[in-house]
């Protein structure tokens, strides 16, 4: 039972977040379907079964998911826009990559290869091409 505490302390921190940072919240929300997902298999489920419980159990996830799945369903409009450079230029989504934080191995500060250096690849291709001969065809 260690996912129910986790589960309401992440829909606390959710409306908290839209509070003070609401554009965030909707560029990374999303990428959540989650809650749409839920509200859908209980539909489904209601609609195979149709027993008056199941019927309870939709209205429930209609409480419950229901707002964040708006939040979620805004947050796809923006993120389409966002990602058209229609709206929040200044901002990146953390979850599509290219955030100031993502560090995908290589070191953009890196300047050319210098030939001074003792580990440079022009210096290895040079040494390379000075040890073998050319050879010439001729026709």
């Amino acid at each position: 039972m260690n996912c129910l505490p986790r589960l309401l302390a992440d829909y606390l921190c959710l409306w908290r977040d839209v509070v003070r940072f609401p554009r965030q919240v909707l560029l990374n929300r999303s990428h959540s379907i989650a809650s749409m997902a839920t509200i859908g298999g209980t539909c489904l489920v209601d609609l195979a079964i149709g027993h008056p419980c199941t019927e309870a159990v939709v209205y429930a996830a209609l409480v419950v998911f229901g707002p964040p799945a708006s939040i979620a369903f805004a947050g796809s409009i923006a993120h389409t826009l966002w990602g058209r450079g229609l709206i929040w230029a200044d901002l990146d989504c953390e979850l599509c990559g290219g955030g100031p934080d993502d560090d995908d191995g290589y070191d953009d500060d890196l300047g050319p290869d210098d030939p001074d250096d003792p580990h440079g690849l022009i210096r290895d291709i040079t040494a390379y091409l000075r040890t073998h001969s050319a050879v010439t065809c001729t026709h």
